[in-house]
């Protein structure tokens, strides 16, 4: 299709002109994939008639804080709560590195409406918002997650002698495992706590107590 502009559906005998213009996006090195043959030439150069190439959002810190306020905006248009960026906190985003590029900013600004306790976010609400997200690379990970779970009881470990053998050690891996899943919960399903609980597989009443007992502040 993409060299004559026709194709023919599945079981179909007739052959359709289609109008259409192709957008494709990457974000690897399409050439060098070429090269490494990992991606099919004649595809490449049917592809590659007018290439954009657009900076990841690293290289484009004057638009980091464009694009936050934009998010808050959309959110609070959806029903969240409306924030503001102090001059802090817009400095803490530009010196970001964003791995995760626009939706990684995106997603920031939506758990920061979500879950954030004052209308304006300060540097030190970044600060927390992006070492919770960095506390658990890669989080649908199982042997990530695992890993994680062993570091958080080796510091347990360390913190006090007989640390591992007081009895509380479920309730303070659990306590340290909790509070970032239900967040997260709460961020995904723009802070609606009866899609969040149908997710966690509780039900909406637990999920309130549960945010009551950690002090979770959440959109009813």
């Amino acid at each position: 299709m993409l060299q004559t502009g026709e194709f023919t559906t599945v079981g179909g005998a007739r052959t359709i002109r289609a109008d259409v213009r192709i957008v494709a996006a990457t974000n690897r090195d399409l050439a060098v994939q070429v090269e490494a043959g990992l991606f099919r030439e004649d595809l490449f150069y049917r592809l590659d008639v007018v290439p954009v190439a657009l900076p990841a959002l690293r290289e484009r810190g004057d638009d980091v804080g464009l694009l936050a306020r934009h998010f808050l905006d959309a959110a609070a248009a959806e029903g969240l709560p409306r924030r503001q960026l102090s001059e802090p906190a817009l400095a803490a985003l530009a010196a970001h590195h964003w791995p995760g590029n626009v939706r990684e900013l995106e997603n920031l600004m939506r758990r920061l409406a979500v879950l954030g306790r004052d209308e304006v976010i300060g540097a030190d609400a970044i600060a927390a918002a992006v070492a919770d997200r960095q506390a658990l690379p890669g989080g649908d990970a199982p042997a990530e997650i695992g890993a994680a779970v062993r570091a958080l009881i080796a510091r347990i470990a360390g913190e006090r002698e007989g640390g591992l053998d007081d009895g509380t050690l479920y309730a303070r891996v659990i306590g340290e495992v909790e509070r970032p899943l239900i967040e997260a919960m709460l961020a995904r399903h723009g802070g609606n706590q009866l899609r969040a609980a149908r997710a966690l597989g509780i039900n909406r009443n637990t999920l309130r107590k549960r945010l009551d007992d950690l002090g979770i502040a959440a959109k009813s």
